[in-house]
């Protein structure tokens, strides 16, 4: 019914002003009206408030034989967000609009931190003299706009340029040459336009939700430019508006065919999946240098010269005389073919070679910027019969908020650095949505080692990369994995529901719980019976959010409901099935994705339940070992055992022998350890790469180990707290296991600076 259907967000005054034309629409709304039947679309306008992200659906205004009407509609696939948003509730609700699979939303927000951005420009060296270095520089006589919009490619066009003086008066260009001291306006606008689209190249890869903006700069009687604020489009078009209102009708109507174009196209990323289901088995690269008894690998630092041809020089000693002159050169995922020449004059390195020593290698500028190479960190390198590889490049996959990842927000990574001179190389975090695909790059923030901060920057797509978010397009996910050759770890979101679907497995069957997805009121009602107590938990959450424990009362008839959403705990007592089911109705626990299971009465230290988190990572083999075991105990008058929800650690050892029960620490650790092994061996045979699981184990009161949750993306604050030594040893692992992934090995701890013997390059 609504196939060519658009959707434009509108603020809740300017819904108030719409509702009131019934008969006759005027304003903004009219003009997208008119351009949505040029267009064959029909628009329907609605509020954020207005959007249910549960059911799907929306209280949208339509036109409908020339009248407005309310009408409850689908959320339409392609939503123009016209307005900025301010309330933090509304604003999630607008993450999680855009987050929909099934939804495009042009302009996803409209608002830029000025001080990130302008942290973000300093580091591109080309545009660092674009930005004002002192506050004189604001408020001059003149100031510079350029509006600029995506087009249905995802691609910036600049849609004007104009320029204002202090009384709001605008021209155009053409009129203001006195302000350059120059006669040729065309060379004027070109360098305004080169200016622009590198600053709209850092928006579009750093700020992705962004379909439209104006730049605003700063004119000075030195000629000049400088920077000042990346506002709204909706200030320029007031601006429009006043001076010339067919360029404004223009621009302010672009988005609507930006639109309708992407309706016609359903696929939210412009990248091509392969659509053959393969399964790629995750190894450990095996390629043998055929020319030497061992495999050569060596801690390496690049020093920059200026060619444009592809070269690079490497000690002969490292050459020897069996190595081809024309090499591929491998870093990240990008390959190409360069002259390989010997470096004139280079020390003998191999036996004092380490990360605190590496060797110099020369590298032409012209290889350094086709590869992209960060220069300044010592590397490994590896040389194989047909080519060098340089790396390890390592990958922190983050989720889609982009507007959010900032060098203040990086921080909390940098405690998985504590080791880093035992690998070296090159570690970048980015999103699914700051990938230049063409080029296979990425923009994001890379660690620098010497002063241990994050600096943004941009790298070629790493050989390895580790997920850390679920929450992001899983075409652009399943392109990385095929990039990578799957080194794309922790590759799906096992979820809660994943877990009941694990029942057919003999070697964890027997630990599961009854579990079951909410689908149908009556088996919910018998199985409520049959266990008396049962716990209640959406699929998609974790930490302890959402949950809710069910029993029946046993001193009347009906139902108690405990309610943990909050930070404290809200009691229901409930008459009976009817009243029970209309209360879950109303908490929508019916139209969210929840599951039940069968309530396990927790082994207890001093009356407060615990329950057992088992880290379970791949080591440089790619088996699985535990990495360390924490009991969460309940905060008072709590059942629930999340540390967000005041409970506390304690080590395994130390509950079982203060729960006073006849158990035996010794046979518990065990069948522990051997219940998670067997589950990450059940993993292992799905098509997925995973290599991380925190484990949630319930003990029964007689020690009997039940999973009642695998989590891909587990929380370590309770070992942060217990024992500081395992959490920084579980928050390493995974660094080092995507160095193993690559090939490249590790420098043992007890080694110190030894680094060679005649049989191995220790790394």
């Amino acid at each position: 019914m609504h196939d060519h259907l658009i959707g434009v967000l509108l603020s809740t005054q300017e819904l108030k002003k719409l509702k009131k034309q019934v008969n006759k629409v005027d304003g903004m709304p009219y003009e997208y009206l008119e351009k949505g039947k040029e267009l064959g679309s029909q628009i329907a306008f609605f509020s954020i408030k207005d959007v249910s992200i549960n059911e799907h659906t929306v209280e949208a205004y339509m036109l409908q034989n020339e009248r407005m009407k309310k009408e409850t509609i689908k959320i339409p696939s392609v939503i123009y967000n016209s307005t900025k948003i301010n309330l933090k509730r509304n604003i999630k609700k607008l993450r999680q609009l855009s987050q929909m699979s099934t939804v495009t939303v042009i302009n996803e927000h409209h608002v830029i931190k000025m001080n990130h951005l302008f942290e973000l420009i300093k580091s591109k060296p080309e545009l660092s003299d674009y930005l004002p270095k002192e506050k004189k520089y604001f408020g001059t006589p003149f100031t510079l706009h350029v509006l600029a919009q995506k087009n249905e490619f995802l691609k910036w066009n600049i849609s004007t340029i104009y320029i204002k003086d202090l009384d709001e008066v605008i021209y155009s260009l053409n009129e203001c040459g006195f302000l350059f001291h120059l006669e040729d306006i065309e060379e004027i606008e070109k360098k305004i336009v080169s200016v622009s689209e590198k600053i709209l190249e850092v928006i579009h890869f750093y700020y992705p939700g962004i379909h439209e903006t104006s730049l605003q700069f700063s004119i000075y009687d030195d000629e000049n430019m400088k920077l000042q604020s990346v506002r709204s489009i909706n200030t320029g078009l007031d601006d429009l508006l006043k001076w010339k209102k067919n360029l404004w009708k223009t621009v302010a109507m672009r988005p609507i065919e930006v639109a309708s174009h992407l309706k016609k196209n359903t696929s939210k990323s412009f990248i091509s999946s392969n659509s053959d289901e393969t399964t790629i088995t995750p190894t450990i690269r095996e390629e043998k240098d055929h020319l030497a008894d061992v495999e050569r690998s060596y801690w390496i630092k690049f020093t920059e010269f200026n060619s444009d041809d592809l070269v690079i020089k490497l000690p002969q000693e490292l050459l020897g005389n069996k190595l081809k002159s024309h090499l591929s050169f491998e870093f990240g995922i990008v390959e190409t073919m360069c002259i390989v020449e010997p470096a004139e004059k280079t020390p003998t390195f191999v036996k004092g070679n380490s990360y605190f020593s590496p060797v110099e290698v020369f590298i032409s500028s012209g290889l350094a910027k086709k590869t992209h190479v960060k220069m300044g960190l010592h590397y490994q390198i590896k040389l194989l019969e047909t080519k060098l590889i340089i790396g390890p490049t390592i990958g922190f996959l983050l989720g889609e908020k982009n507007q959010l990842y900032t060098t203040q927000y990086m921080e909390k990574y940098s405690d998985r650095f504590g080791q880093y001179e035992r690998f070296g190389g090159l570690v970048i975090a980015f999103s699914t949505r700051s990938i230049d695909w063409e080029n296979k790059m990425v923009y994001g923030q890379i660690y620098n080692p010497k002063l241990q901060i994050w600096e943004y920057g941009s790298a070629p797509i790493p050989s390895a990369i580790y997920r850390r978010n679920f929450h992001q397009n899983e075409d652009r996910i399943n392109q990385l994995i095929q990039l990578t050759n799957n080194n794309l770890f922790n590759s799906h979101h096992f979820k809660k529901s994943d877990l009941h679907l694990l029942r057919d497995e003999p070697t964890i069957s027997k630990h599961l719980p009854s579990t079951h997805i909410f689908s149908n009121n009556q088996d919910f009602i018998r199985f409520l019976h049959e266990e008396k107590k049962i716990i209640l938990k959406p699929v998609d959450l974790s930490r302890g959010r959402g949950i809710f424990i069910l029993e029946e009362n046993e001193n009347r008839e009906g139902y108690v409901l405990y309610d943990y959403r909050k930070k404290y705990r809200i009691r229901h007592l409930i008459q009976d099935e009817k009243i029970l089911m209309e209360m879950l109705d109303n908490l929508e626990i019916c139209k969210q994705q929840y599951l039940y299971q069968t309530y396990i009465s927790l082994l207890k230290v001093n009356e407060r339940p615990f329950d057992v988190r088992v880290v379970m990572q791949k080591n440089k083999r790619m088996e699985w070992d535990c990495t360390g075991i924490e009991c969460r105990v309940a905060g008072e008058n709590e059942e629930l055992t999340n540390i967000a929800r005041g409970g506390f650690a304690m080590t395994l050892e130390e509950v079982i022998r203060k729960s006073n029960k006849p158990l035996s620490y010794a046979s518990i650790h065990q069948k522990v350890i051997e219940v998670c092994h067997n589950f990450c061996l059940v993993m292992t045979k799905h098509a997925q790469h995973y290599a991380e699981f925190g484990i949630d184990i319930a003990l029964d009161e007689e020690g009997y180990p039940w999973i009642l949750e695998a989590n891909i993306f587990p929380s370590f604050k309770g070992f942060k707290k217990m024992d500081y030594d395992t959490y920084l040893k579980i928050r390493y692992q995974p660094l080092f296991y995507a160095v193993n992934l690559q090939g490249f090995d590790i420098v043992k701890e007890d080694l110190g600076n030894e680094v060679y013997t005649q049989n191995k390059s220790y790394l």
